[in-house]
C-alpha cells in the first residue's frame, strides 16, 4: 500500500492568506490522499522574532494587499471580504485569544479544530465581527455542534499555562522551520533530511509538485467534474 501524504498547516486566523491555504489543501485531501495536520500558532510572535513587519505599516503595500486578497477570494472561491473593521480589530485585539482557542481545541477535541478555526475565520473575515470575547468563542462552539458546558470547558482550558506553553512552543517550531510569516506548510520529502517548508497561499502548486500530486487549480472538484 502506497504510502499517504503527510502535510503540517501551521497558520492564524489573524492571516487572511492562511483561510485560503486552508480551505484549498482542505480540498486536496483525498484527491492527493493526504493526512492534514493543522497546527495553531501566533503570527505576532513569529513576525517579531524575525523581525518581519506587517503590511499595513507600509501603506502602499497594504493597499495593494487588499486589492490581493480580494482578487485571490474570488479566485478561489473563499468569501474572504477585507474591511476597515477587520483591520481595526487585528491592530487592536490581535489573535492570542483565539489562538489560544484553537490550541485548546487541538489539544481537547481535535475533531472540532477544522470547523472552529473555519468560523473564527469566517467571522471576522467575511462578517467584519470581533473574535476575542468569551461569549463570540462560546457562540462559535454552538455553530460547530459542541453544547455549553463543552463551550465552557474549551475556555476555560485556552486561559491554562498548558494550552499558553503549547501555543508558544507550536510557534516556536515553525520559527524554527524558518518561517518569518504564515501560512507555512510543510511536508517530507524523501531526498531530504527535514522537513520542507512552503510559505504563503501561493505555493499550493509548488507543493503539488514537490509531491508529485496532480493540481488542479484552487477548486479541484470543479476541474475534475468537467
Amino acid at each position: 500500500m502506497a504510502r499517504r501524504l503527510a502535510v503540517t498547516l501551521y497558520y492564524d486566523v489573524t492571516s487572511p492568506y492562511s483561510w485560503l491555504a486552508f480551505e484549498v489543501l482542505c480540498r486536496y485531501r483525498v484527491l492527493w490522499q493526504m493526512d492534514l495536520k493543522l497546527k495553531p500558532a501566533f503570527l505576532g510572535a513569529v513576525m517579531q522574532n524575525t523581525g518581519n513587519q506587517p503590511p499595513g505599516l507600509l501603506p502602499q503595500r497594504g493597499h495593494y494587499m487588499m486589492k490581493d486578497v480580494k482578487r485571490l477570494a474570488t479566485f478561489m472561491d473563499v468569501p474572504l471580504k477585507t474591511s476597515d473593521e477587520c483591520w481595526k480589530y487585528i491592530m487592536t485585539k490581535g489573535t492570542l485569544a483565539p489562538q489560544r482557542l484553537l490550541t485548546a481545541a487541538n489539544q481537547e477535541c481535535p475533531e472540532h479544530l477544522e470547523a472552529l478555526s473555519r468560523q473564527l475565520w469566517t467571522r471576522l473575515w467575511s462578517q467584519s465581527k470581533e473574535i476575542h470575547e468569551k461569549e463570540t468563542f462560546i457562540q462559535i462552539c454552538a455553530e460547530v455542534g459542541m453544547s455549553r458546558t463543552q463551550a465552557e470547558q474549551l475556555c476555560a482550558a485556552a486561559t491554562t499555562t498548558e494550552v499558553k506553553e503549547k501555543l508558544k512552543a507550536v510557534t516556536q517550531e515553525v520559527i524554527d522551520l524558518g518561517a518569518f510569516g504564515l501560512p507555512v506548510f510543510t511536508t517530507q520529502l524523501p531526498q531530504f533530511e527535514k522537513p520542507q517548508m512552503f510559505f504563503g497561499s501561493d505555493r499550493l502548486e509548488l507543493l503539488a509538485h514537490a509531491v508529485g500530486k496532480p493540481w488542479l487549480g484552487p477548486c479541484p472538484e470543479q476541474r475534475s467534474k468537467l
